[in-house]
């Protein structure tokens, strides 16, 4: 490297490129990268600009129940139990929209009312009488009923994040709703069968990553109980 018209070797120049020791080195894995999240105000920002009730609907769905874009896509009406605020989701490999549920298994997921009070909002405002099993289909146009493509939810999604200046995708919503439960003393297990991962391992690799305000909070908490 020259700067300034001095020379400089490299980190370890003195060994070989061909030396086991640098390839050992450079096979270091990195620390995982904490994902990213929404803070609240911006997930009620995103929800309230939506322009559509399908549109709130599905923002507020990846939000509550840390569902994978493929899973809400792929979605049928049947899957969704009002009286019980519950949803299914169930592993299908023939959605004509090619949605899938990355998880072989089916789970089941609690919601709130909220949640649900805006589905039944969606279906009589919006869906109406429109001959469709799946939850999320095209409510206008040329291609009315079919069932919504990913990359219809990407273009809104895209234009929605420049819009507000909010950089998004569907999964932050997943990353953040695990972030919230686990913050607020969810155990990983439980976090891992709402989310539908197979492993806890796989729970607690990707979302179990705290800040230092995290172990601050977690701290003091433990710290009020000291009766020293």
């Amino acid at each position: 490297t020259n700067y300034k018209g001095k020379t400089y070797k490299p980190f370890l120049h003195h060994i070989s490129k061909s030396d086991s020791t640098v390839r050992n080195i450079l096979k270091l894995k990195e620390p995982k990268k904490r994902p990213d999240t929404l803070t609240a105000d911006q997930v009620k920002q995103l929800i309230s600009a939506a322009k559509s009730l399908r549109d709130k609907f599905l923002l507020m769905m990846l939000y509550e129940t840390g569902m994978r874009i493929g899973e809400c896509l792929g979605l049928r009406h049947e899957d969704i139990k009002s009286w019980d605020k519950t949803i299914v989701v169930k592993p299908r490999s023939d959605n004509t929209n090619g949605a899938r549920a990355k998880s072989y298994e089916s789970r089941t997921i609690d919601v709130s009312s909220d949640l649900m009070g805006l589905y039944t909002d969606y279906v009589v405002n919006e869906f109406g009488d429109i001959d469709s099993d799946y939850v999320f289909i095209n409510i206008w146009g040329k291609d009315i009923g079919k069932p919504l493509a990913y990359s219809t939810v990407y273009t809104k999604f895209r234009r929605l994040s420049e819009k507000h200046e909010i950089p998004f995708s569907p999964h932050i919503f997943r990353h953040t709703h695990a972030t919230e439960l686990l913050r607020s003393g969810w155990d990983a297990s439980y976090v891992q069968k709402r989310l539908g991962h197979k492993d806890v391992q796989t729970t607690i690799n990707t979302y179990a990553h705290l800040t230092d305000a995290d172990l601050k909070h977690a701290f003091n908490t433990f710290n009020k109980g000291d009766s020293l």
